[in-house]
């Protein structure tokens, strides 16, 4: 049990010396890691943010507008469908928030209606009798629909966060309609608020030329039609009436664009709701500047195969005629069809800043948000309780970690103790050469879990030398008591170990946010310890037996 192969032990060293080679930036100053190589300067352990200091914010998003929007839709598409069968109706109205009802000219036409229907959506709630059927989302769907929006949202917000070049976010589900966010290390929220508020939702839309808005805002609209705010009336609103502009921009829940253009008034167009082209179809975003007109800023986008197709069949099929682009509840540009666009990409124009064209490529380029974000709750860490932290926490660590070594050298001495002072010291090497290979961030409870992991070190120590004096008071010899009680407490170690990861594991997959930055250092002091307690510790016993060989033990 004791006799390694030298090869083993030299592979022992090595995994000990590339250990201290990833670990090593942790410990080096600004300079010297500028002078290296990218990919091994990076490889550092990050901090949290309860060390680092950062932003949190709880996100509630809206789902009732996403419903809204659903239902919209939904309704669109079986006013078409009804129309493709001829079957006469009344009225198609949403009702009560959750509910499409189809009112019949003929009742003796609801057989039809329904087969209609169904085309569009089988998976429908039908009720209702006579000349009127009312259609709802079961809840199931309606639940699954939730879920896929949260889901989304995070991993939009995800996207547009790493982007900007922060380091491990933390992105997380609470509840039902809630996302917990923290950014460690920003102190400026403006820009971060900015990108989490906007939606970018990129829709292209045809205007209603046989609508009139020359008398102003006509007082009711086709039911395929709605108005939306431009982006030119936006801003005059904002520097002629900045106080209505600020109720719109805190209103909770969110006006409608149609409640913003009746009740403030800006310069609105009428836009039919059917979508031509969606931004989901985007294939890539950029800040650009045109050739001609000065060089302005403006947005290039490219689409993919299928956008490409429909943005093309819409062009070609409606020369003439304006093509409103929104984006985020704003009509940005309405131009003329002049010609069928099919190369698959085009630009955007309008009255935009650098920054702002560079803000919204990287919006689009990562995706629009299902449903919008509203902060309910922020808070900023500062760097100096973070400091406090670290400090805090780390004399915790030397406290314990000494006590740790002492009682190991007074209970085992100078020689048995130091080993197993030595394959802790070793163990924690390993640690922080594998959060720093990973990325992990550290948190106030990982310092808790890397404390835990300097006991649990030299707990298997303590298994195999008590193991070692058991077989030594039976009169073993020196060399077989170390190889029988090494061999056989072996097994309780792994098995401990094993359990204690498990737990670990099962922290990290179901908790967040300080849970996982405990079961990460946990974790990894558990696989670590594995290798010392099974690996490392016998090959120092090997090479000492080898080098003393020992006829007594003092342990």
């Amino acid at each position: 049990m004791l006799n390694l192969p030298r090869w083993q032990v030299i592979g022992i060293i090595a995994v000990t010396a590339l250990a201290a080679l990833f670990a090593l930036p942790n410990l080096l100053p600004g300079a010297v890691l500028d002078a290296l190589p990218g990919w091994y300067s990076q490889s550092r352990i990050n901090l949290g943010l309860d060390l680092r200091g950062g932003a949190h914010f709880l996100l509630e998003a809206d789902l009732r507008s996403v419903l809204n929007e659903r239902l919209t839709n939904l309704t669109d598409s079986v006013r078409g469908e009804l129309r493709k069968n001829q079957v006469a109706f009344k009225e198609i109205n949403i009702q009560g928030g959750n509910s499409v009802v189809v009112v019949l000219r003929d009742e003796a036409q609801r057989q039809k209606a329904l087969e209609a229907i169904r085309n569009v959506d089988s998976s429908l709630a039908v009720s209702g009798n006579g000349d009127t059927i009312q259609l709802t989302y079961a809840a199931q769907d309606l639940f699954r629909k939730k879920k896929e929006v949260i889901d989304q949202s995070i991993e939009i917000l995800r996207r547009r966060v790493d982007e900007t070049g922060t380091i491990e976010p933390t992105i997380v589900r609470q509840g039902d309609d809630r996302i917990l966010l923290q950014v460690p290390g920003i102190k400026d929220t403006t820009d971060l608020k900015r990108k989490i508020n906007q939606t970018a939702k990129l829709t292209f839309h045809l205007v209603n030329e046989d609508v009139s808005m020359a008398g102003g805002l006509p007082a009711t609209l086709p039911p395929t039609t709605t108005l939306i705010p431009t982006r030119e009336g936006m801003q005059a609103l904002r520097a002629s009436n900045p106080k209505a502009y600020d109720e719109i921009q805190s209103a909770n829940p969110r006006l409608t664009p149609e409640q913003i253009c009746r009740r403030y008034q800006p310069q609105c167009l009428p836009v039919f709701k059917r979508v031509v082209v969606g931004g989901e179809d985007l294939d890539d975003a950029k800040s650009t500047f045109e050739q001609q007109q000065g060089g302005r800023p403006i947005i290039s986008f490219t689409f993919n195969t299928a956008g490409g197709r429909a943005f093309c069949a819409a062009t070609r099929q409606n020369i003439g005629k304006r093509l409103a682009i929104q984006l985020d509840n704003e009509i940005i540009s309405a131009p003329v069809v002049q010609s069928a666009i099919c190369g698959g990409s085009g630009i955007i124009t309008g009255q935009f800043t650098t920054q702002q064209t560079q803000e919204q490529a990287l919006l689009l380029r990562s995706g629009a948000l299902p449903a919008t974000l509203t902060i309910i709750e922020e808070r900023t860490v500062g760097a100096d309780l973070g400091a406090d932290a670290i400090h805090a926490g780390t004399v915790a660590a030397i406290v314990g970690t000494v006590l740790v070594m002492l009682f190991m050298f007074t209970t085992y001495g100078p020689l048995f103790g130091g080993f197993a002072n030595l394959a802790m010291s070793v163990n924690m090497l390993l640690v922080f050469a594998g959060m720093s290979v990973l990325g992990a961030s550290l948190t106030l409870p990982g310092i808790a879990g890397l404390v835990l992991t300097v006991g649990m070190s030299v707990d298997s120590n303590v298994l195999i030398y008590e193991r070692v004096r058991e077989e030594r008071n039976n009169g073993r010899s020196a060399f077989s008591a170390l190889a029988t009680g090494y061999d056989r407490a072996l097994t309780a170690v792994i098995d401990s170990n094993l359990t204690a990861l498990i737990a670990g594991v099962l922290l990290f997959g179901f908790g967040s946010g300080p849970i996982r930055g405990f079961a990460t250092s946990l974790s990894l002091g558990l696989l670590t310890h594995l290798f010392t307690a099974t690996v490392f510790t016998r090959m120092l016993l090997a090479v000492w037996v080898r080098w003393r060989r020992p006829t007594e033990l003092v342990i």
